[in-house]
């Protein structure tokens, strides 16, 4: 399986043979698959431009999120750094390499505004960027192609099942009482930690290979972190929860729809959600201790799933009170 990947590999030595000037921009398209950029941008969706959109792209993003994690787990495969000294990690990435989460989430959510826009040159600059995001990975020499194909595929797969499920979905939970609304929301975050845990519990003696670990340390000597970690499981779960809490909270107060706001209006609206998003996701981060079996992931469980309840909820209500709640259209469509 070694020369597999061997001759994979040969990809990535090549792309990253074209030169040191290339590192900024394929930094910049990794760095739009990051979770940095769609902690702030994703939010920013929802607030300032339109919630019903931004609801379904946050969830979308970590329902790709956690399949991703599920599909690393089971396939457990090396990053083209694992296989040979020559490639150099450009960034530091400690989970398993199929699939590719930047390309798997560019397929999804970049796929997702490609098909909400109208206009065809758009639709082509949202193409062009998935194909940059995956391209950047293998110059960056943390994923392998296939990776990147993988990826492609599976967040093209959950794009396809969200769009066709969601609408109706929503339709019918809508309908629930609030006690089986919050039970959905418990159940299915639930589940989304389960199936990867169930994998991690299953591979539990899995251990790098000798070789793997020499290659590792040439350029990243500090990675500690096991690739069976369940952090980004978590987050992802927990926002999942933290997102449709908040919506249980504040469903019949603040409905969902269109912004209308002046320049001033959206400024703030955005300056206050951000602030929020650090507080928690910053703040708790330097409070909650990270090396503690089992509490540390409960802890991400509630820090994460704080800054879902923040995004859908929080900052709303605090806009509404503030006067920052101005005039939204509701779209019957999305709802």
């Amino acid at each position: 399986m070694d020369n597999f990947w061997l001759n994979l590999v040969q990809i990535n030595l090549f792309l990253q043979q074209l030169g040191n000037w290339l590192f900024t921009p394929m930094r910049f398209f990794s760095f739009l698959g990051d979770e940095e950029f769609y902690l702030v941008v994703m939010p920013a969706i929802y607030w300032c431009y339109d919630s019903s959109i931004g609801l379904r792209v946050g969830l979308l993003l970590m329902l790709s999120n956690s399949v991703n994690g599920f599909f690393k787990f089971l396939f457990h495969s090396p990053r083209p750094f694992w296989i040979t000294g020559q490639v150099n990690p450009m960034v530091s990435e400690s989970s398993f390499g199929v699939p590719s989460g930047h390309a798997q989430n560019a397929a999804s959510i970049w796929g997702y505004f490609a098909i909400l826009s109208k206009k065809t040159w758009i639709r082509v600059v949202f193409i062009l960027i998935i194909f940059l995001i995956g391209l950047s990975r293998l110059y960056l020499g943390v994923h392998f192609i296939v990776d990147v194909l993988a990826g492609w595929l599976l967040g093209g797969l959950v794009l396809w099942l969200f769009t066709k499920y969601f609408g109706k979905t929503k339709s019918n939970v809508i309908k629930w009482t609030p006690g089986k609304q919050w039970a959905g929301a418990i159940v299915s975050s639930g589940l989304m930690i389960l199936f990867p845990a169930i994998l991690k519990i299953i591979y539990q003696n899995w251990q790098y290979k000798p070789e793997y670990l020499e290659n590792i340390k040439i350029h990243l000597p500090e990675l500690e972190t096991t690739p069976f970690s369940m952090d980004g499981v978590i987050s992802a779960a927990a926002v999942w929860f933290g997102i449709l809490a908040g919506l249980i909270l504040v469903q019949h107060i603040i409905p969902l729809g269109r912004v209308k706001a002046s320049i001033e209006q959206l400024f703030a609206r955005f300056i206050i959600g951000t602030i929020g998003v650090l507080v928690i996701w910053m703040g708790l981060k330097l409070i909650f201790p990270e090396d503690i079996a089992f509490v540390s992931e409960i802890l991400r469980f509630i820090r994460y799933g704080l800054l879902g309840i923040w995004v859908s909820a929080g900052a709303p209500y605090i806009f509404l009170k503030v006067g920052l709640q101005t005039k939204i259209k509701q779209n019957n469509r999305r709802r």
